[in-house]
């Protein structure tokens, strides 16, 4: 089924049809439309009607309800993604104020391969300095980066990263911007998975959220100033047989986000301290190179982690905070918890019939090798 849904969520008639759609729903042209067929003279709407082979007397009693209906929708959509913005960075109706990228800090975790590497990138491009937190070692490009500094972290052990947190505020200063993207997936049925690897990616993918927010957050909330930016992932919202470890720290990386955002306005006055939650879909990153064929084979269009990073730093360079979904098509995952139980049950049961049968066919292959 995912993969029907990413064939049809990507195919050149979709995003046609998607592109006359957003049109449609668009105020500005609605509104302009509606106006011109208002407000245009006789002479010149009936220039216009014959130009596009219809009578000059047309009766354009029915267009006008439908722009209306359209103008009507599209305001209500307009107000409400600005309310949502708003209430995600503190009811502010513009950016944070304070910031200069050369002069900032970035932690980076899982920073050298991956999304964390395309991140660091991207926030290099506009002369970020960046620490990048990883147990994998330095790439050679990073190595040649005089604006990067590596340091070898389990941000699994509070330890580890407090020691590594210490060196960064002697070398570089206090970060101003904390990116948790290290992430590991062990795709394994609930029965099957040990004890050691369940702590494992519960240490990796969850705890670290605490561990590296402790030691970096309380500067930021001093200076009022800084964002802290989670890499969740759809299976915050929809969790696949085989990954429910794997979905379940997704679901507790939203968790302490939302926990975060309510936190840095309430508990600890700091409202320009940003806070943002992302939700990439299946991204072709070593994480998933054992299943990436097989999820190509049932249609599923894997996103690059170039993609995911420029989405995540667009948003730190808007100094915005909030939930990004990526791509956008996915955003209806995020409402199937409030869809009916039987409902539920049926998209479960899709997806996992089509899990079990990738599964199997992926041990058939290594059995074959």
């Amino acid at each position: 089924m995912s993969g029907v849904l990413y064939s049809l969520e990507h195919s050149r008639i979709a995003k046609a049809v998607g592109g006359v759609v957003g049109l449609g729903f668009n105020p500005v042209v609605s509104g302009a439309l509606l106006a011109f067929l208002l407000r245009a003279p006789p002479h010149v709407l009936a220039q216009t009607l014959q130009r596009v082979s219809l009578p000059a007397n047309q009766d354009l009693t029915t267009a006008k309800t439908v722009l209306q209906v359209l103008l009507g929708i599209g305001l209500v959509r307009a107000v409400n993604r600005k309310l949502s913005d708003m209430a995600a960075n503190a009811w502010r109706w513009g950016p944070a104020p304070g910031w200069d990228w050369p002069r900032e800090v970035a932690v980076v975790t899982g920073g050298c391969s991956g999304i964390g590497l395309a991140i660091v990138h991207k926030l290099r491009a506009r002369r970020v300095r960046v620490a990048v937190l990883d147990v994998q070692p330095a790439p050679r490009e990073l190595a040649r980066d005089d604006g990067v500094r590596y340091y070898k972290c389990d941000v699994t052990s509070s330890a580890s990263v407090a020691e590594v947190a210490a060196a960064i505020r002697a070398d570089l200063g206090d970060p101003t911007i904390l990116i948790n993207n290290a992430g590991i997936a062990v795709p394994t049925n609930i029965l099957d998975i040990s004890e050691d690897a369940l702590r494992r990616i519960f240490g990796v993918n969850t705890m670290c959220h605490w561990l590296t927010c402790q030691q970096f957050l309380p500067a930021m909330i001093r200076a009022d100033k800084g964002h802290v930016v989670t890499i969740a992932s759809v299976a915050s919202f929809v969790s696949l047989p085989g990954h429910a470890d794997y979905g379940a720290t997704k679901a507790s990386a939203l968790a302490f986000h939302e926990a975060l955002r309510t936190e840095l306005r309430h508990a600890y006055d700091a409202p320009n301290v940003l806070a943002t939650v992302v939700h990439p879909n299946f991204v072709a990153t070593p994480l998933l190179t054992d299943f990436e064929q097989h999820l190509k084979d049932g249609g599923v269009r894997m996103l690059t982690p170039e993609q995911v990073a420029a989405d995540t730093t667009e948003r730190i360079f808007a100094r915005r905070g909030g939930q990004v979904i990526i791509p956008k098509s996915s955003a209806g995952t995020s409402a199937v918890r409030g869809w009916p139980t039987w409902l539920q049950v049926l998209i479960h049961d899709v997806l996992g019939a089509r899990t079990a049968k990738m599964n199997a066919d992926k041990k058939r292959g290594t059995a074959r090798k």
